[in-house]
């Protein structure tokens, strides 16, 4: 009998964990498979070094942060599918580059021509996350929301969402991201999971992203976990909104 399969799409290594660590957690406890869709190819962003943050060059910093994730993804027995869209900017070496529509000059090593914020308004792109999905017949799907101020979260919620249109694959959105202060915008979560019982696995998945694990995201998982079991009476919980095609 072919186990059910949760999937979760993210926009960067560590959203899925961040955001539903616990619910991944559950649903293998509970005979389930998981897979994590990472839209982008993670070529940019910080490393947490001792009490520094420093930035590497695209290619190298891809290859740091997909070793995290497959670290994450091994506890859980999850294959990780890479679809490769660049984020809106890069580091080279001396400043942080910003990726434009019509780029004049080709990208460095690690970098795609067309970032994810461009690709994701086309019919191709949507017809990837489409054929990508479909084939993976899961029994739920989890990303980002499309109200999150991060604007690669944003293009990965419209993104799935196109992708998943007119079928019944259920569609639920995960809170935004560290980029939205807790509170500012609430689209009526219709499911809490409760993770109690996992929210240790959480904080070990979210552990194997240690160059992004500064103390202020620490504090970000551990007070929305409990935040959200104080809604239904329990330690802690993970909140999510169930998309509505009608």
């Amino acid at each position: 009998m072919k186990q059910r399969l949760l999937v979760a799409v993210s926009a960067h290594a560590d959203d899925a964990e961040l955001n539903a660590g616990g619910l991944m957690a559950k649903w293998v406890a509970g005979g389930g498979q998981v897979a994590i869709v990472m839209t982008t190819n993670n070529c940019s962003g910080e490393f947490l070094q001792g009490h520094r943050l420093v930035r590497h060059l695209p290619a190298m910093t891809t290859v740091l942060r997909h070793r995290e994730q497959d670290a994450a993804a091994a506890i859980l027995g999850a294959k990780v599918y890479h679809l490769g869209w660049s984020q809106r900017h890069y580091w080279n070496g001396r400043q942080v580059v910003s990726l434009e529509h019509r780029a004049r000059r080709r990208p460095p090593p690690g970098v795609a021509a067309q970032p994810l914020v461009i690709a994701f308004r086309q019919a191709a792109a949507v017809k990837r996350m489409r054929t990508l999905l479909l084939r993976l017949q899961p029994a739920r799907v989890v990303t980002q929301i499309p109200t999150d101020l991060d604007p690669e979260h944003h293009a990965t919620a419209c993104l799935v969402w196109q992708a998943l249109a007119g079928t019944r694959v259920p569609l639920q959105y995960w809170t935004p991201g560290s980029s939205c202060v807790d509170g500012i915008f609430d689209p009526g979560y219709d499911c809490l999971e409760d993770i109690s019982d996992y929210f240790d696995m959480k904080e070990r998945l979210c552990a194997c992203h240690a160059s992004q694990m500064t103390q202020v995201r620490w504090d970000m998982v551990r007070s929305r976990a409990r935040l959200w079991g104080r809604r239904i009476g329990v330690r802690y919980a993970e909140p999510f909104k169930t998309a509505n095609s009608v």
